[in-house]
């Protein structure tokens, strides 16, 4: 039995090592040769500088000015980024893009964890490939901002409520590191964004409330010590902004960044209802043939408690950022690793797989937005780059247009492994390309050296 529970121990953590090390690879593909292309990125990466040169590590400035927008969180994985692997004076990106790095491993060892609790091991692997092949997630990834960061803790809050739930519907205690490990992954949430985590986790905990109309089961996660223990390892910092600003910071991250958005557009970023539903298929390429099948097998299956867990963690927040009147593609990313399940579930399950009519519509969709890809591959240096054409776009566009029509042709045939598979190998490559080849090349949106 000790060397049954052994074996088991060795191959999750082979299983763990896997999935972290594909999605560490997918990562860093830009990480090391993107310029700084995101406004906010350039913000969160000069706030951290000025932290280091100040040694105030509690206001968030950006040069003269207040940033009262996140909290500290990410600055301060930056900022300790920057100290281990390069200085400030360096002005390294890449040494702030790390913790984003960090974030996506991070996220897709969750998903694993979850997948492997509630569907079995290869439902886990499979999962966080393709979250970690995701290009909504390779991008975060290689920016130096919160989401990849905010994506893990959400991830890791979700696996510890998993754990808890799953025990008590087993009839068993919850297991304690599970409750400890969704109260530090809250504690960690509200440090990189606030209230966004509380949500997320809050309408996921409504939904399995909805189903069994019973609060007891919350005893479990034992609220009141998580509630002390988070209120002590935010109180020191909160309160300390609170004194350094005279209350500006709470006031303005709150009521005129959070809320605000929330009514209003800002900066222009908007979007009408279905915006990110619309947009799901292309930042989440790789899981795009499987998601049809996967929306159908989700609805039927929806009176298991394995289901229902997976859609209250979409639905209900997927319903408010679809409200929200600003809209960013990356708002939705903490909802990707339910979808990511769900996805490896019905590709794994052969019952779904003799459903041919869900399978050839997520194969054409799959070939319709694997080939707008591989099409921007090739036109990106075209409009943007002073050389007329680029050999490598051209050949790599070609070879991603290539992959994707065998992965389509794959599902199309259902043989619905395989095709996921290549379709997680071409989106990878598809970061790599963009982010490594194409995007630094264009010269045409580098403003700073042409100033």
């Amino acid at each position: 039995m000790r060397l049954l529970t052994s074996d088991r121990r060795s191959a999750g953590l082979a299983r763990v090592a896997l999935v972290a090390t594909f999605a560490v690879i997918v990562a860093v593909a830009g990480v090391f040769t993107m310029p700084p292309l995101d406004r906010d990125e350039a913000r969160f990466a000069q706030a951290t500088t000025q932290m280091l040169e100040s040694g105030d590590f509690v206001r968030i400035r950006f040069q003269a000015d207040e940033r009262n927008k996140k909290p500290v969180g990410v600055h301060w994985l930056q900022a300790a980024s920057v100290a281990l692997f390069s200085s400030t004076e360096a002005r390294d990106i890449w040494a702030y893009r790390l913790p984003s790095v960090l974030g996506a491993g991070l996220a897709a060892i969750f998903t694993c964890l979850i997948g492997a609790r509630l569907y079995g091991p290869q439902t886990g692997v499979l999962a966080a490939l393709l979250l970690a092949s995701a290009p909504a997630v390779a991008g975060e990834a290689t920016i130096a901002k919160t989401d990849a960061m905010l994506l893990a803790a959400v991830t890791a809050a979700q696996a510890g409520l998993l754990y808890v739930y799953a025990a008590i519907e087993g009839g068993r205690r919850a297991p304690v590191g599970a409750v400890a490990l969704f109260w530090i992954a809250v504690c960690a949430g509200l440090y990189l964004k606030g209230p966004i985590i509380l949500m997320v986790v809050g309408l996921t905990i409504a939904g399995l409330y909805w189903r069994r109309r019973r609060i007891d089961w919350l005893q479990e996660l034992r609220p009141a010590s998580g509630a002390v223990f988070v209120a002590a390892a935010i109180a020191p910092w909160a309160l300390s902004i609170h004194d350094a600003t005279d209350g500006r910071f709470f006031a303005e991250a709150i009521g005129g960044d959070m809320f605000a958005k929330i009514s209003d557009a800002k900066e222009s970023h908007s979007g009408p209802p279905g915006y990110y539903l619309a947009l799901l298929f292309v930042l989440f390429l790789p899981a795009a043939a499987l998601i049809p099948q996967a929306a159908h097998d989700a609805i039927t299956s929806r009176n298991t408690w394995r289901s229902w867990f997976l859609l209250s963690w979409i639905v209900p927040s997927w319903i408010v950022f679809e409200l929200t009147a600003t809209k960013l593609p990356h708002y939705a990313l903490p909802l990707y690793p339910a979808i990511a399940l769900f996805a490896a579930h019905s590709a794994l399950d052969a019952r779904a797989q003799a459903k041919m009519t869900l399978g050839r519509i997520g194969a054409a969709l799959l070939l319709i937005f694997g080939f707008a890809a591989a099409a921007a591959t090739i036109a990106l240096p075209i409009i943007y780059q002073e050389a007329a054409i680029s050999r490598y776009a051209a050949i790599s566009g070609g070879g991603l247009a290539i992959a994707t029509f065998a992965a389509a042709l794959l599902h199309w045939r259902r043989h619905v492994i395989a095709g996921t598979i290549l379709s997680i190998a071409m989106s990878a490559g598809l970061a790599w390309t963009l982010l490594a080849g194409v995007l630094p090349s264009l010269d045409r949106l580098a403003v700073s050296p042409r100033l």
